[in-house]
């Protein structure tokens, strides 16, 4: 019987997501199904269950469905349980399960594939929604110096800051303090490039090695990457975030690991 999964959002007419399972599939010769499903706002559940009904082993969760999937399921992995989201769901004698691999997939991004490290390092996040929520605990777990959270709406922000300051050092960047001081790593969470605003931050938030990271990819990512470059900073798109996630969900449901290649990266670019 051919493994069938999906990945619920809205919008989801983009995803890139089921080209990548599908070359996961292939190269472990697993037969499986992949489909994009555009969600509608308020039906989660009952289109969640209808796909879980028609034969569906499990599927992942993108915008802006992650707390909606964390409510749905009924076991959640202790790092859905931190961050109150999840992404990936499986189904299982007749159990629903819940994970988040979002943190996972870009802590492995930023340090195995791009060579970098968090340790020690200041960073700014950018953005308090549910991609913010996702990576937080495993930022910290690598023990950044500070990591500030700036949101246009702060209450928001020291929310979320509340919420994980167990964790360790986090707190948020006001109006008050922006000007004071820089950072090593801006990271955006936010959906500025998907409604084509324009991304900005003051000066004094960053030096000449300041590297930028948009957790989104393709014109997603393009106003924070036109800023970064028009401020001489390296910026990396969430390209390589979506592919270590993916690997991680596909992992959870297959037990098998994909082997990630350049070959598939490729294809990704030229499908952006």
């Amino acid at each position: 019987m051919m493994n069938k999964y999906a990945v619920f959002g809205n919008p989801i007419e983009h995803s890139l997501s089921p080209v990548i399972h599908e070359n996961f599939a292939k190269s472990l010769q697993i037969q499986l199904t992949y489909t994009a499903i555009l969600g509608s706002i308020g039906k989660f559940e009952s289109e969640a269950k209808n796909f879980l009904a028609n034969g569906g082993e499990g599927f992942n969760v993108t915008l802006p469905f992650k707390q909606d999937a964390f409510k749905f399921s009924d076991i959640k992995s202790d790092i859905s349980n931190i961050t109150k989201s999840v992404n990936t769901i499986t189904y299982k004698d007749g159990i629903i399960y819940g994970d988040n691999t979002d943190g996972i997939g870009f802590i492995k991004d930023f340090t195995q594939n791009l060579g970098q490290n968090i340790k020690n390092k200041k960073i700014l996040l950018v953005g308090a929604g549910g991609a913010a929520m996702g990576v937080i605990p495993n930022i910290l777990m690598e023990l950044p110096k500070e990591l500030k959270i700036y949101n246009r709406t702060e209450l928001k922000a020291q929310n979320l800051a509340n919420q994980f300051k167990a964790l360790g050092p986090i707190d948020i960047l006001d109006q008050n303090n922006i000007n004071k001081v820089n950072f090593d790593l801006i990271i955006n969470a936010t959906s500025i490039g998907i409604n084509n605003l324009k991304f900005s931050l003051p000066s004094n938030t960053f030096n000449k090695n300041t590297i930028c990271y948009d957790m989104s990819y393709g014109n997603a990512s393009r106003s924070f990457m036109i800023w970064a470059e028009y401020n001489n900073l390296k910026f990396y798109d969430g390209l390589g975030m979506l592919i270590e996630q993916a690997a991680e969900s596909f992992f959870i449901w297959q037990n098998k690991k994909p082997n990630i290649t350049e070959e598939l990266k490729n294809l990704l670019r030229k499908k952006l």
